[in-house]
């Protein structure tokens, strides 16, 4: 065993989902270093070493037709690693998805403040996202299996009813590979399976529009398909009741096509979420750039000594650099007490970041030394003090532009 990790999930004694005492537990890897999720199921005496170690390369070499990327790599799949059987238990080793909940406990659990129908938009952002992975899958000559609310993961655990971006709810199907083990023997058709997987998506849908879980148990088709005229637009009503149908329900590509239009709508979210994300990476870039700056002020400005001279710090560009620091972090009013001004500090920071040719008076604390620079200046004598410094240092490093 090449991991070690603590048990974060079901009791070794509970029953999961799929029949079976299950454990799930947060492991890292001793190889790599990376968290896993690692679920053991107890008791299982139908899958042997070669059909976990056949479902295994069935999922880790599946490709996508589209583009012939790894199945398992696919944004709305949680991935797959492997399968193996070890002191009479099964195996399986998934991705890690930290801070994520289920849809069932994240938005169906009333305890939790769930048990609300989903509003059609967030239902449309769902279908799509959902249609997606199953696309993938079913164009890989596999089935999901999973298709249930207890096993899709939702990676968005602060999204609230009132939160108007779409966006930001991220579902990824769990547990695949788990049902084809476990079911190996029943030897199914692939079509028979892919039609389950159509069937089970209807399900899914009903159980956003109602917010209750819908499942092939308690699935009023006559009391819902009224529910879904009253309250739902025509297109989803139709989508669901084309999917529910027990014989011949639509493919994966049949709704592909009815969905088209929405498609669009997430993709825009898509974009949106991207330019915020690389907005607020941008943001922390800048910082990043102030912060080089203030490590170079560090290492130059007070320096007792170098190149046996004790003065050079307080000479030449060092001792610009001395009064511009006083300038930034050392000002006061006119009672002498100290002016904390943040805004003042940034501002600072930016137009040296930049090397702009705004003029600035740098005096001395005495008062008997004044200098009239720019910015550009200022960066000019930063560069080259921090220079000398590295190519008199024991270590050299790469430090990067100003």
């Amino acid at each position: 065993n090449n991991s070690s990790g603590n048990k974060n999930g079901s009791s070794s004694g509970s029953r999961s989902s799929f029949g079976y005492p299950t454990s799930i537990f947060k492991v890292m890897s001793r190889d790599d270093g990376h968290l896993y999720c690692l679920r053991r199921l107890d008791n299982v005496r139908s899958v042997s070493y070669k059909i976990a170690a056949a479902v295994t390369e069935r999922w880790t070499t599946a490709r996508t037709v589209t583009t012939g990327a790894p199945l398992v790599e696919h944004p709305g799949i949680v991935r797959f690693y492997r399968m193996f059987l070890s002191n009479r238990a099964v195996f399986c080793i998934h991705e890690y998805v930290p801070a994520c909940r289920t849809l069932r406990e994240r938005f169906l659990d009333v305890n939790a403040g769930g048990g609300m129908p989903f509003p059609e938009p967030l239902i449309w952002s769902c279908i799509t996202q959902l249609t997606s992975a199953i696309r993938a899958v079913h164009g890989a000559s596999l089935a999901c299996r999973t298709l249930q609310l207890n096993h899709i993961l939702c990676s968005t655990p602060n999204w609230s009813w009132n939160d108007g971006d779409m966006s930001r709810l991220r579902l990824r199907i769990n547990c695949i590979g788990i049902v084809d083990a476990l079911e190996f023997e029943a030897r199914k058709g692939l079509a028979e399976l892919q039609r389950e997987d159509m069937i089970d998506l209807g399900h899914l849908i009903l159980s956003f529009a109602t917010g209750n879980e819908i499942t092939r148990r308690n699935c009023d088709i006559g009391r819902l398909d009224v529910y879904l005229v009253q309250n739902f637009s025509r297109q989803l009503h139709a989508l669901v009741m084309s999917l529910l149908r027990p014989v011949n329900p639509p493919s994966i590509a049949d709704v592909s096509s009815a969905i088209a239009g929405r498609v669009f709508d997430e993709l825009d979210a898509g974009h949106a979420m991207v330019d915020r994300s690389n907005a607020t990476l941008a943001s922390e870039y800048e910082s990043g750039r102030a912060l080089r700056l203030l490590l170079k002020f560090g290492f130059v400005n007070e320096r007792p000594e170098f190149a046996m001279n004790r003065r050079w710090s307080e000479s030449g560009d060092c001792y610009v650099l001395k009064l511009f620091r006083d300038y930034v972090f050392h000002q006061a009013d006119g009672t002498g007490r100290p002016i904390m001004d943040l805004g003042h500090v940034i501002t600072c920071m930016n137009k040296l970041d930049a090397a702009e040719d705004e003029k600035i008076v740098l005096a001395s604390r005495d008062g008997k030394s004044l200098l009239v620079v720019s910015y550009a200046d200022v960066a000019h004598c930063l560069d080259t003090a921090f220079n000398e410094l590295c190519s008199g240092s024991v270590s050299r490093f790469n430090h990067g532009g100003s």
